[in-house]
Parts: C-alpha cells; sequence; structure tokens
C-alpha cells in the first residue's frame, strides 16, 4: 500500500528535479563531457583548435559539405587556429540529429588531422 502511494504522487508529480551537477559535488559516479561537447539549451557547441592552417581550412570544407547532406543546423565561427562549432536544435529539445552530428564532426575532426599529419 505504501509503495503505491509513493509511485502514485511520483507518476502524477508535475514538477521534474533536476539535480545540478558541478565540480563541487561529490558525486560517487563522474560525470560525461561527450568528448568536450558543451550542451546548453537547444544547442551542443565544441571549439577545434588546428595545428596547420592546411587542417583548419579542409575541416571547415568538410563540415560545409557535411552540412549538405544533413538535417541539422550548423554554425561555424572561424578565428586563429579555431573553429568553433555549433548545432542548434530545431525542435523543443537536442534530439538524436544533433547527437549523431556530433559524432560525425568528430570524427571528421579526426580524419582531417590524420590527413594532414606532419610526416616525418
Amino acid at each position: 500500500m505504501m509503495l503505491q502511494n509513493i509511485m502514485e504522487n511520483y507518476l502524477n508529480s508535475k514538477t521534474i528535479n533536476v539535480m545540478p551537477v558541478g565540480k563541487d559535488d561529490n558525486l560517487p559516479v563522474d560525470v560525461v563531457t561527450w568528448s568536450g561537447w558543451r550542451a546548453e539549451s537547444k544547442k551542443l557547441q565544441k571549439v577545434f583548435e588546428f595545428d596547420s592552417r592546411k587542417q583548419k581550412e579542409a575541416f571547415v570544407i568538410e563540415i560545409l559539405k557535411y552540412d549538405r547532406d544533413t538535417d541539422c543546423i550548423i554554425e561555424t565561427r572561424i578565428k586563429n587556429s579555431k573553429v568553433a562549432v555549433i548545432l542548434h536544435a530545431i525542435s523543443p529539445d537536442l534530439s538524436e540529429i544533433e547527437f549523431e552530428a556530433k559524432v560525425d564532426i568528430d570524427k571528421i575532426r579526426k580524419d582531417v588531422v590524420y590527413y594532414y599529419a606532419k610526416k616525418v
């Protein structure tokens, strides 16, 4: 009887309790940061830094090609040796489209850096 009341209150409540996660919290589990991607309301963003101009230019070109083929809204900002990629959600919240694009963009960066690596 008691469990039924607890679950009924839990399922019928309209508030969502979210525990803020920060570096000061003493949690038993480490929080995954999605390999440098930062999530904000309706967007994911990451700043990529490149060793050479060729790597940076090739990355931007590949992002433009990827933008042509995806449903995700991709914003890029370029300054010096850094390229910021921002994925905007079309839906009210981040969806699978943005998370797939995040993985694909990380692969694009890895491929570009490998292809234009300095040969020793």
